[in-house]
């Protein structure tokens, strides 16, 4: 009979403690999936603030400890990117060349998943750690979006609660709850990998590559994020391991209350004053050009672009010319930049949907 060893996976949600493993142990688990990084380098480039401590805490009561990468390539150039960011931190944390290394592939954002999916498995791999794995649920690998036979020999990992029967001849593991070991999700481990022996070698001394530009067509732009029903700005601040403060200053955000379903933000990054746009649904390049003061010809030139009638939501642009905007610095009020551009606070307030006239942040832009 195939093992049914369980093991738990955790995120920056989770606790860190060594009594908080302790417990899991107690209840069961044998081994335990950490969550190391989202994204890109040059992108999200989010690191689990928990991981150092759950990993060592983990380690400190027995469990088998694994890593995990939360996917957001949108091709295989990126997938390259996220793989090389997965390596360098799990490296930092000291992570030995067998260490079970999984990508959590949920997020359907390239157009071929599957090559792009190998080919980070297969980079993680070039850089020295020779086990990894993929992580789905069901319903991707059983829709065609993945296809649980074209990874060769690497653990295959799927998410289905509430079945009987994953309807996948080759998994190594099954998440079958997300309130299972202490009200978190819990998988059994069919085959060891997870969850027996322990880790043994030595951390891998290849140089890991440094991200390469990647071309976002057609998608959300890395290190950016599209407001979905219920988001506020500080939970997405939250998520991403920065301040609301922060994110209304780098996407000129008046009033940190207003955020608009199917907005992409930029989550990463500090204040400047490069002037920089995300398009938005219904945008169109001629109303941009017209709303930074600048025209179509400039942003075309200047960004690049092959077809001015083509622009995607999420899509950067670079802006010039911006006579009719203006971006806060540090011991800017409203009123003086009111005064300064011969108008009113009450208008600029206005203009810009600032709800509190006393509260503006450094690098936000205001609209004169």
């Amino acid at each position: 009979m195939p093992l049914r060893n369980p093991f738990i996976d955790l995120s920056s949600y989770n606790p860190d403690t060594k009594e908080f493993f302790l417990a899991a142990k107690n209840q069961g688990a044998l081994g335990a999936v950490v969550k190391l990084t989202e994204g890109s380098e040059d992108g999200s480039a989010y690191v689990n603030p928990k991981a150092s401590a759950q990993i060592r805490n983990a380690l400190a009561v027995g469990l088998r400890v694994s890593c995990y990468h939360f996917a957001r390539y949108t091709s295989v150039a990126d997938a390259q990117n996220e793989a090389r960011f997965f390596v360098k931190i799990a490296k930092q944390f000291g992570m030995y060349d067998d260490t079970l290394m999984i990508v959590d592939a949920e997020v359907h954002s390239a157009a071929d998943y599957q090559s792009a999916s190998l080919a980070f498995l297969q980079e993680v791999e070039a850089l020295g750690y020779k086990s990894t794995g993929i992580y789905s649920m069901k319903s991707f690998f059983t829709g065609g979006v993945l296809n649980s036979h074209g990874f060769g020999q690497r653990k295959v990992w799927v998410a289905g609660y509430g079945v009987t029967s994953l309807g996948i001849d080759n998994a190594a593991a099954w998440q079958y709850s997300d309130h299972g070991i202490m009200g978190i999700d819990t998988s059994y481990d069919f085959d060891g990998a997870f969850t027996t022996g322990s880790a043994s070698g030595s951390v891998p001394q290849i140089t890991v590559p440094a991200p390469q530009p990647v071309q976002h067509v057609g998608y959300p732009a890395t290190g950016t994020y599209i407001v979905q029903p219920g988001d506020t700005l500080s939970g997405i601040a939250s998520r991403y391991g920065t301040t609301y403060q922060n994110l209304a200053a780098i996407n000129g955000i008046g009033d940190p209350n207003r955020i608009n379903v199917g907005q992409v933000l930029k989550v990463t990054g500090q204040p400047t004053s490069e002037n920089t746009y995300f398009v938005q649904a219904g945008d169109t390049l001629s109303g941009i050009a017209a709303k930074f003061g600048t025209t179509v010809s400039n942003l075309v030139s200047r960004n690049g672009i092959a077809n001015p009638n083509v622009i995607y939501p999420g899509q950067k642009i670079y802006l010039t010319g911006q006579s009719n905007a203006y971006t806060v610095k540090s011991g800017d009020t409203l009123s003086g930049i009111a005064a300064a551009f011969h108008t009113t606070w009450q208008a600029l307030a206005g203009k810009n949907h600032i709800a509190n006239p006393n509260v503006i942040y450094v690098g936000q832009t205001i609209q004169i």
